[in-house]
């Protein structure tokens, strides 16, 4: 499944493309910059503190998910939203919460399971979003077992819109609110196949939606699961092209364009570009 994307765009860009204003970003930015200022900030959960729990992932060329990095959301509110990768359901307790975290739970969800699956089957019908990416990695099984990692984007370059869910906990005893989500995911398409054909969860990719929907996406009137269920197709791979990256890119400087940057692999004739 996909547990790393890019997105290094600001989020002033975003908010031309989908038509949303930024006041919510600003304002986490300056929380953000605030705790950064700070010295021995926790990251909760006995984590190290990373970049990812200090800044938007704005401007970044990767961005994992095991890090619950705070991202920029389109909603259906006329804001950009903040929220962190890795949902946590509003009736956790603060134990279950911070298991979640601990054991990176919830980061992906099955489009199959929306409409069964325990927490899904409670937010497709008024919690959709859009996570806004400029690409995402996925893993390339060769037939002798090795992996090496393939970056996926528009062709072109550009952003482009994933569809997921979210939810709001709110902390009993000290109020505070955190909004997180979880990224769908669907079958994959004939050239991601070919990319993400091995590991615990081969043969997905993002459920990418097209520009001309996103919006239907996040309409409150789309509440049926007829009407959601139209979403849920593996997307056309026509304006999508990949290249092999280092195995090292999710480490280091997320901000370095290096991380999306071509790599030839030892035997060309494995690449599997389009």
């Amino acid at each position: 499944m996909c547990f790393f994307t890019s997105q290094y765009m600001q989020a002033e860009e975003i908010a031309r493309k989908y038509g949303r204003r930024t006041e919510r970003v600003e304002a986490a930015r300056r929380m953000l910059a605030a705790r950064e200022g700070e010295t021995g900030t926790p990251a909760g959960g006995g984590r190290k503190t990373t970049v990812y729990d200090l800044r938007l992932n704005e401007g970044m060329y990767v961005s994992p998910a095991y890090a619950a990095p705070y991202t920029v959301i389109v909603s259906g509110s006329d804001q950009l939203q903040v929220m962190r990768w890795g949902l946590i359901p509003h009736s956790a307790t603060v134990s279950e919460k911070e298991r979640y975290v601990r054991e990176n739970m919830y980061k992906n969800a099955r489009a199959e399971h929306l409409f069964v699956s325990w927490p899904w089957r409670k937010l497709w019908q008024h919690r959709r979003c859009i996570v806004p990416v400029t690409g995402f990695f996925e893993p390339h099984y060769d037939e002798t077992g090795l992996s090496r990692p393939y970056y996926i984007q528009r062709t072109g370059g550009g952003l482009f819109s994933i569809a997921a869910l979210y939810d709001e906990w709110q902390h009993p005893d000290e109020g505070t609110v955190l909004r997180t989500f979880v990224m769908i995911t669907i079958a994959a398409s004939p050239k991601l196949r070919e990319i993400h054909n091995g590991g615990a969860h081969p043969f997905r990719m993002p459920l990418i939606l097209p520009d001309d929907r996103s919006e239907a996406w996040l309409a409150s009137d789309t509440d049926t699961p007829e009407g959601v269920e139209r979403f849920l197709v593996t997307p056309d791979d026509a304006n999508l092209e990949s290249w092999p990256v280092g195995k090292g890119f999710h480490y280091g400087d997320p901000y370095d364009p290096s991380k999306i940057e071509r790599r030839e692999l030892r035997e060309p004739k494995q690449a599997l570009i389009f």
